[in-house]
């Protein structure tokens, strides 16, 4: 069996987690401060390839002001010739224009406790609980500001 046989499957898992995030749903999708009380997004399975990417890059970032999510699997080596660690990365992009909401978090902080919320200690991914591993601000361009989010992930060989 190759080594990472389970790496479509996980990248299935970690769509199916985030789209059942209406709260995270609605702060990609609405671009008002106040998306939070916007009806809920009935298919949110629309916003893969739109606004969450299951890779680790947005093909054209809109000129219009929008907010996005990518994630990728990085960093995979062996532990013990039995294990292997790698990391689930994410990354966060939010136009300027939609940071700022009318809630007590910034829009990006916001996606980021979504996205702690689902994956921290989330056992649906390897064996093991996910581990929280970093965060940090990571530049896009001049209009565009982003984070990344990194959780360590293992599984066997």
């Amino acid at each position: 069996m190759s080594r990472f046989q389970e790496l479509g499957e996980n990248r299935l898992v970690v769509l199916q987690q985030l789209t059942s995030s209406q709260e995270l749903c609605k702060a990609l999708h609405y671009d008002d401060g106040n998306y939070l009380d916007k009806p809920d997004i009935e298919d949110t399975s629309e916003l893969i390839s739109n606004k969450i990417f299951p890779y680790g890059h947005v093909p054209k970032l809109a000129d219009t002001a929008s907010s996005y999510l990518t994630f990728s699997f990085k960093d995979y080596r062996p532990v013990k010739n039995s294990f292997k660690s790698g990391l689930l990365h994410f990354q966060i992009i939010v136009h300027k224009d939609l940071i700022s909401t009318d809630y007590e978090m910034l829009r990006y902080d916001h996606i980021l406790v979504c996205i702690d919320e689902l994956f921290n200690e989330n056992r649906e991914l390897g064996i093991g609980k996910l581990e929280f591993y970093r965060m940090d601000e990571m530049f896009v361009n001049e209009k565009y500001v982003g984070f990344y989010l990194q959780y360590k992930l293992w599984d066997f060989k």
